[in-house]
């Protein structure tokens, strides 16, 4: 009976081993997105769990280095050999899946703008996918700031970088608004813009060029007239210092003092944390097959009480304003 009591307490305080989790970034740690994404990751993967991570740096990098990056990802990948991958936003699913889809292996994506099923039917192997979508919620923006502002018929200015990611949420947001167009009140112009200089003209005309207001979407891919990245602290600073018209967002990182004054925003956090639960299911043994790719968290309407001040603006009740230092 001894030997029995001994081996049962010897069970039951016995190590219990985690697994291995990879995640492959499409951007940076300095990027606000990946810093509270990665962030919801760690508070949600329980933590016998190790995480590891590989960031493809693809919002300050060329796009001709894009492939060289994801071999080094893929490098990495094999001296960690987890048993899990998260992929973070669509630049890593797109380089990484072709590599990882023929191996035995999980994957998570998250911040999937795009419409992965071509991508997905194209590579079929043994590696198991499942996923969180990430989709801007425009026309749930754009009716909120139709409410906010004085002028309720003026147009609305959407500016994107030129990035991968900008691209596929244009996209997106354009076939939106064209299958809604006629029952919204307020008219709305989507640009794409490559250059600091571009940018700046088009923020500074917005006014006399008739709109009452400006989304700012991404806004980390511009170049300056010698081809170099510029800094997103700095475009979001100037933007907010010389817009004639007040500016709304479509994601929390730019939302608040000396940024925009609100906006119905994504979270990076929550998409970390819906992957999080996802990684824990199939980490606990439950079939990937049996955790479907779902929408992620629909967005909350935030806003900066120093912008809306500094507008004159009056945020409707149900927006939360968000905490900030004087």
């Amino acid at each position: 009976m001894k030997a029995y009591l001994s081996l049962f307490f010897m069970l039951l305080t016995a190590p219990v081993f985690g697994a291995s989790v990879l995640v492959i970034e499409s951007y940076h740690s300095e990027y606000p997105w990946d810093q509270d994404y990665i962030a919801g990751l760690r508070e949600t993967i329980e933590p016998k769990h190790q995480i590891h991570t590989f960031q493809m740096d693809t919002k300050r990098l060329p796009e001709s280095d894009y492939a060289t990056i994801a071999d080094k990802a893929y490098m990495y990948y094999h001296q960690v050999k987890p048993d899990v991958v998260v992929l973070g936003d669509d630049n890593a699913l797109k380089y990484m899946l072709p590599k990882l889809y023929k191996d035995p292996i999980t994957i998570v994506f998250l911040g999937i703008n795009s419409n992965p099923r071509k991508l997905l039917s194209r590579y079929q192997g043994q590696a198991k996918i499942t996923g969180v979508l990430e989709q801007p919620l425009l026309i749930k923006t754009i009716s909120e700031i139709g409410n906010v502002l004085p002028d309720k018929q003026g147009e609305i200015l959407v500016l994107f970088d030129s990035g991968v990611t900008s691209k596929i949420a244009k996209k997106f947001i354009s076939q939106k608004y064209q299958s809604v167009r006629s029952n919204l009140k307020t008219a709305v112009e989507i640009k794409s813009v490559k250059t600091k200089e571009e940018w700046k003209a088009l923020v500074s005309q917005a006014k006399d060029r008739g709109f009452s207001a400006i989304v700012v979407g991404l806004y980390h891919t511009l170049i300056d007239s010698n081809g170099q990245n510029v800094n997103s602290d700095t475009v979001m600073a100037w933007t907010n210092q010389h817009s004639p018209v007040p500016i709304f967002g479509f994601w929390d990182f730019s939302v608040g003092k000396g940024m925009a004054a609100g906006g119905v925003v994504l979270f990076g956090k929550s998409q970390g944390e819906d992957a999080g639960k996802m990684v824990n299911q199939v980490l606990s043994g439950i079939e990937t097959n049996q955790v479907p790719i779902h929408i992620g968290k629909q967005g909350k309407a935030i806003y900066s009480p120093f912008e809306m001040k500094r507008w004159g603006l009056t945020p409707p009740l149900h927006w939360e304003a968000i905490s900030e230092s004087e």
